[in-house]
């Protein structure tokens, strides 16, 4: 009887035990919110929940890269747009100083303005984004896309690629441009030449008092 007392007594205290154990795991998942807290409480639901928590993760990815595509490109695309319009005025004055009217303190004073327009040209060409890296050096983002020699010429420190961002499982986007095809390489009848170089052989000509 005794023996059998003992045994009951064991099997009542082992069913306390995992009652007990059983209420602290419901205690956990109120606390958390969550009712997998181990794969072990349901194998299907913690695959299901596992696959879902990385599709959430790739979706907020993608949605981080959409966001980031979209303020590098917006950033570069008012670039684009400062650019047009020094090139626009630089147009306008070269048309001017073609003016026979114009004497050679007025054509020097266009060529100075010229000059000006020149450097404003070479700021906006170096324009970083919200990082800090170069919207147009290609990849090559962590240096200066151009910088200006001695002698005044201009070259190009960046390389030919373009970044992208991948913005879906199955698509990418670029965001940035590449400075040397897009600056350096402007087709004139003359062959490929530069921004910087026709802008130079323009002052050149206004200050010689050529017809331009």
């Amino acid at each position: 009887m005794q023996i059998s007392n003992k045994l009951f007594n064991q099997q009542q205290l082992g069913n306390f035990g995992r009652l007990n154990k059983d209420i602290q795991q419901l205690q956990s998942k109120i606390a958390s919110g969550k009712n997998i807290l181990k794969a072990s409480d349901d194998p299907l639901g913690a695959i299901q929940l596992s696959a879902a928590k990385e599709q959430k993760e790739l979706l907020g990815k993608f949605s981080s890269n959409v966001a980031a595509a979209q303020v590098r490109l917006e950033q570069a695309n008012s670039v684009m747009g400062e650019i047009t319009n020094v090139l626009t005025r630089m147009s306008e004055l070269t048309t001017m100083a073609g003016n026979g009217a114009y004497d050679a303190s007025n054509r020097e004073a266009i060529a100075r303005e010229m000059e000006q327009l020149k450097d404003v040209l070479l700021s906006q060409v170096n324009t970083k984004d919200t990082r800090g890296q170069s919207l147009f050096s290609g990849f090559n983002s962590n240096v200066e896309a151009f910088s200006r020699n001695k002698d005044g010429t201009v070259i190009y420190n960046g390389d030919r690629g373009v970044q992208s961002l991948q913005i879906s499982e199955n698509m990418t986007v670029n965001t940035s441009i590449d400075g040397g095809t897009a600056f350096m390489k402007v087709e004139t009848p003359d062959g490929n030449r530069s921004l910087f170089d026709i802008a130079d052989s323009a002052v050149n000509a206004i200050r010689s008092a050529t017809a331009v």
